[in-house]
């Protein structure tokens, strides 16, 4: 997937409003900003690599934080159509102000607690991916995500090697040894199929340890 020149000038100013902003609010561990691009920003656009979100896809990154994964994501598919929740608000305004001065389309900033926005009219049943990033085990994060996942069913298709990614889906970015949370996840209703993708290893020169994403389809129940 190639990366044009003003795509990495906006992730790189990003990097430098997010490393700002840390130093006021706890947005990413202090101990990672030496690290930021190979913990935070090639973490959070890993899925690009694999797969291909549908064109205007309606995304919502769950436990948003300080804008990762959804703003490296919404960087790179300029056509994501992104909001960005978080129940923090000190780190929604942070966020909001970075989505401004980096003059970022269809990107939405929301407050509150996802099990409350998910049932509002605008978001529920409004979205056709769910992200999330070290939020909490992976049969909670589809609770948390189904509210908010359309009906409407697309199929992957391929797109110059990277699949389409199949909707509605959650893509979970986890890590250590998920054997008993995907075996869980996958008898929880409205799961169809559970797939999980390792990442490259750090001393192979990934820049990540035991890092995986978990895409699980969801439909019906």
């Amino acid at each position: 997937m190639p990366i044009t020149d003003n795509q990495l000038s906006l992730l790189e100013r990003y990097v430098t409003l997010l490393l700002e902003w840390n130093k006021k609010i706890n947005l990413i561990s202090r101990k990672d900003e030496e690290n930021v691009w190979q913990r935070h920003i090639l973490h959070s656009i890993s899925p690009l690599f694999s797969v291909a979100p549908p064109k205007n896809c309606r995304l919502i990154d769950l436990g948003s934080g300080g804008g990762l994964p959804g703003i490296p994501l919404k960087i790179l598919d300029d056509s994501l159509r992104v909001v960005l929740l978080d129940a923090t608000k000190k780190k929604m305004v942070a966020v909001e102000e970075m989505v401004r001065e980096l003059n970022l389309s269809d990107t939405t900033v929301v407050w509150g607690r996802a099990e409350e926005i998910g049932r509002k009219e605008g978001f529920r049943a409004g979205f056709d991916v769910a992200v999330a990033r070290g939020v909490g085990p992976l049969h909670e994060l589809v609770h948390l995500a189904v509210p908010f996942m359309t009906s409407v069913q697309k199929q992957a298709i391929g797109n110059g090697g990277r699949p389409y990614l199949a909707t509605p889906c959650l893509l979970a970015y986890k890590g250590g040894n998920l054997e008993a949370e995907i075996e869980k996840t996958r008898r929880t209703k409205q799961v169809k199929d559970v797939r999980e993708i390792v990442l490259p290893d750090e001393r192979e020169g990934g820049g990540w340890i035991d890092k995986k994403l978990v895409i699980v389809h969801l439909g019906s129940s």
